[in-house]
């Protein structure tokens, strides 16, 4: 299909129409699919009433949860969606791709994603006031989260509330930028609609 798209419409620029064509299947999902940035939300929030409740292991584990989701869910979901052209067969691809936790070993294909559709190297984004790229700090965060599910420890007020910046870092440096480069925008509750121009 790729191949058609190519020859049909830009023979001479291939890789401009498979963007183009990759894009708007993105948006397209996203406009269909409008609350999948919702459980990311949920568990956002839920982080951030436990720790305001001093329950700051409880808090690391659900903002280490609304990363994975704002990742997988949010942004790769789609992607993977939007690549298999049978609905049935992509919720099975998608499923068996993305249903393992964690993120590291997408990593490549979100900076790919990223660099095409948001025009920035994912890897080399950095929070303010931060030593480290975001990616590398979610890759500690989410170690600290294993440690504390599978191994009993614990984390203070410091881990929760870098937890939390972390997590809301990933949404406005790395979701945000993308769906606006999609021309959408996302509302109450984390729903995403087209955006006004």
């Amino acid at each position: 299909m790729y191949e058609q798209i190519g020859r049909e419409l830009y023979p001479d620029h291939k890789a401009q129409a498979i963007s183009e064509f990759t894009a708007e299947r993105l948006r397209s999902f996203y406009i269909a699919n409008p609350r999948v940035m919702r459980p990311a939300v949920d568990a956002l929030q839920e982080g951030k009433r436990l720790n305001e409740a001093k329950h700051y292991a409880a808090a690391v584990v659900f903002f280490v949860t609304a990363i994975e989701l704002l990742l997988k869910a949010t942004v790769l979901k789609p992607v993977v969606h939007g690549l298999i052209h049978n609905e049935g067969l992509a919720n099975i691809v998608v499923q068996h791709a993305l249903g393992q936790t964690g993120f590291d070993r997408y990593e490549n294909l979100l900076a790919q994603l990223f660099s095409e559709l948001a025009g920035m190297e994912l890897k080399s984004i950095v929070r303010v006031g931060a030593k480290k790229k975001l990616l590398s700090e979610c890759a500690d965060l989410q170690k600290l989260r294993n440690q504390i599910i599978h191994q009993g420890a614990t984390s203070g007020s410091e881990e929760a509330k870098l937890g939390l910046e972390i997590s809301v870092a990933v949404y406005e440096l790395i979701v945000a930028p993308m769906l606006f480069k999609l021309g959408l925008t996302v509302i109450e509750e984390g729903e995403i609609q087209p955006r006004e121009f």
